[in-house]
């Protein structure tokens, strides 16, 4: 049992770590000083130009929205060049985690209980898939970890899927 429970645990941990790593990641680049400081600049010209009277200095109301203008242009630009780098960074996040989580799996099993019999099972339940169940053991009518394993894995991405 104690076994069942731990496939169970590693599974989902596998998946959250493939859904929130890549998520933190961003979320500690994404604490640009650049950006910030276009933004504050943006918004202190906008109290300023609201403290203007158009009719009164139209000149001047006209250079602080030109400089909005341009300012805004430029943190148009810097954010496309953000999420086209956070994307790049994200699919390396999940293609290196999905790996690196594979691989661990394999080992894992493999070293571990790659001949483990979980549970005796009525050799009638899955008849037509009954040496699927049972690999790599050959024992007739059993369960084995390998196939546990692989059920708790699609269960858990399929589970943080709906959820995340």
């Amino acid at each position: 049992m104690n076994l069942l429970v731990w496939s169970i645990i590693v599974s989902f941990y596998n998946m959250f770590s493939i859904k929130f790593i890549p998520k933190f990641i961003l979320w500690i680049m994404n604490i640009n000083k650049e950006h910030k400081k276009l933004v504050d600049e943006i918004s202190v010209l906008k109290k300023e130009q609201s403290t203007i009277s158009i009719v009164k200095e139209f000149a001047k109301h006209t250079k602080l929205q030109r400089r909005i203008n341009k300012l805004k242009e430029e943190l148009k630009i810097h954010i496309k060049e953000n999420s086209s780098k956070n994307l790049k960074i994200k699919l390396i996040c999940k293609v290196s985690l999905y790996a690196f989580s594979v691989i661990l799996n394999l080992l894992f099993v493999y070293y571990n209980y790659h001949k483990t019999v979980l549970r005796e099972l009525p050799t009638n339940w899955f008849l037509p898939l009954s040496w699927l169940v049972r690999w790599p053991s050959s024992q007739v009518g059993t369960m084995s970890f390998v196939f546990w394993y692989s059920i708790t894995n699609c269960v858990a991405k399929v589970t943080t899927n709906n959820i995340f």
